[in-house]
């Protein structure tokens, strides 16, 4: 490739990347400001509608399923599943897969602290009897952080796939388990509803920027 159709190649990339990172983080600042300006810590009517109806279907068999799937999108998990997923792409030598995963994963977590922090926005009362969580409420982190790994690990493995029957079933089920997760914070009260859609919105705006630019490096 001639010097200057490779340096706009790399620019393209780069650029794919920091317009995805700035208009995520746009999204998460729009509803930072929402929810903790705008409302004034007055109650925001979706979060108390959604709110009241996690309450009203409330059983021990959704108990059961959300408790358990909660813990794929907490720390512990997601580290020991991309630490694993990381030495499997060492071993399968896709070095340049690892290469966006961890970029994929250092930008979720830069913003998703760096907005913690800067909305400081109080975690609701849990509507289960659930152990108490010290960090701030906005955005979800489980869910951000969730969306971004397991998107990342559907997307980095079925581009190895050629069957589109089994592609297919592998982003069904990672787009179920993302769900499942964000729902259980809700379910168990332990953020707002809020929390969560900003989360799924912003963490698929990176995600759909890092597939576009290791989509055009191919």
């Amino acid at each position: 490739m001639p010097r200057g159709k490779a340096r706009s190649f790399r620019d393209s990339v780069v650029v794919r990347i920091a317009a995805g990172f700035a208009l995520a983080a746009l999204v998460l600042g729009v509803f930072g400001w929402l929810v903790t300006d705008l409302y004034r810590g007055s109650a925001i009517p979706l979060d108390g509608s959604v709110r009241f109806a996690a309450r009203q279907i409330q059983s021990p068999m959704w108990t059961a399923l959300f408790l358990a799937v909660t813990k794929l999108g907490s720390t512990l998990y997601l580290a020991i599943i991309g630490g694993a997923a990381g030495i499997g792409f060492i071993i399968l030598r896709w070095f340049r897969s690892l290469f966006i995963f961890i970029i994929a994963m250092l930008g979720q977590a830069a913003r998703l602290h760096g907005f913690k922090w800067m909305f400081a926005r109080p975690r609701p009362s849990a509507l289960i009897n659930y152990r108490a969580v010290e960090s701030f409420s906005f955005p979800s982190g489980h869910t951000f952080a969730s969306l971004c790994l397991y998107g990342m690990i559907a997307w980095i493995v079925t581009r190895q796939i050629e069957n589109p029957a089994v592609t297919a079933a592998v982003w069904i089920l990672t787009g179920i388990l993302i769900l499942l997760i964000a729902a259980s914070r809700v379910y168990i009260g332990i953020h707002y509803p809020t929390d969560v859609l900003a989360a799924l919105l912003a963490g698929s705006i990176w995600m759909a920027a890092v597939m576009s630019a290791d989509h055009k490096s191919l």
